[in-house]
């Protein structure tokens, strides 16, 4: 009986053979993994290999990681999912539709319509989403917010459209949302951090999840989520 390797154990030697060279860590680092340790970049590649994105596609920025509420986010370009919305059949997208409010000049409401073809027929998936919900009011939000929320709207068209090819795929727009200054954590984490790579089984990292103070857990969601996701993937190897 043959145990071929695990999913899991075939992604991490190629990110450990793509990263092998120290100029192009340190590239994805100035880049694709901006403001993040190795550690935690190679974490958020993996995560993101696991649900289908290639090395290639990180080179690229068609998928970049993002620091989030003490955390990261891993997020998509909006090219990446036009291009797999027509090789998926999608035909066409309409014009934006914004509503304004009382005004005339704030933006209250944008809806997006993606045709596709299935089968003989066209669908027509509409998304609606509010400015309230997305805009920091800062940056891009405040000198381009039609073309910001535009954006969005385009991402829930798409996921609404293909949601086998885009059900996880997000924008950097969707995770701009005004938040509290994260506090500073003045903890040592490094044990913290060994327990939840030392977990192998879900019932033992959810022990250690539940036994960390709360710094520690705000610190290392993400690399919780990781660990969750190795588990679970190396649980479904297939064994011949």
């Amino acid at each position: 009986m043959i145990i071929e390797k695990s999913t899991v154990a075939l992604i991490k030697a190629e990110i450990n053979a793509q990263l092998g060279d120290p100029e192009t860590m340190k590239s994805l680092l100035d880049t694709t993994f901006k403001g993040m340790e190795a550690t935690v970049a190679k974490r958020a590649m993996l995560e993101g290999m696991l649900r289908g994105y290639s090395f290639t596609e990180f080179l690229n920025r068609d998928v970049y990681a993002i620091p989030y509420g003490g955390s990261y986010s891993l997020v998509t370009s909006v090219d990446r999912s036009r291009k797999l919305g027509m090789r998926s059949g999608v035909i066409g997208v309409t014009e934006p539709i914004i509503e304004f409010g009382a005004d005339g000049t704030t933006p209250v409401s944008c809806s997006v319509t993606v045709k596709r073809r299935v089968g003989q027929d066209i669908g027509e998936f509409t998304a609606k989403v509010y400015f309230k919900e997305y805009s920091t009011g800062q940056n891009l939000w405040k000198s381009k917010p039609l073309t910001m929320i535009a954006k969005v709207a385009e991402m829930h068209a798409y996921r609404k459209a293909c949601p086998e090819e885009l059900a996880q795929s997000y924008v950097e727009e969707e995770f701009q949302k005004p938040e509290a200054p994260a506090r500073e954590v003045t903890i040592d984490l490094t044990e913290y951090r060994e327990a939840l790579d030392a977990a192998k089984t879900l019932p033992e990292l959810e022990r250690t999840w539940a036994d960390m103070p709360g710094d520690a857990k705000g610190a290392l969601k993400a690399e919780m989520e990781a660990t969750r996701a190795i588990i679970i993937s190396a649980t479904k190897t297939d064994i011949v």
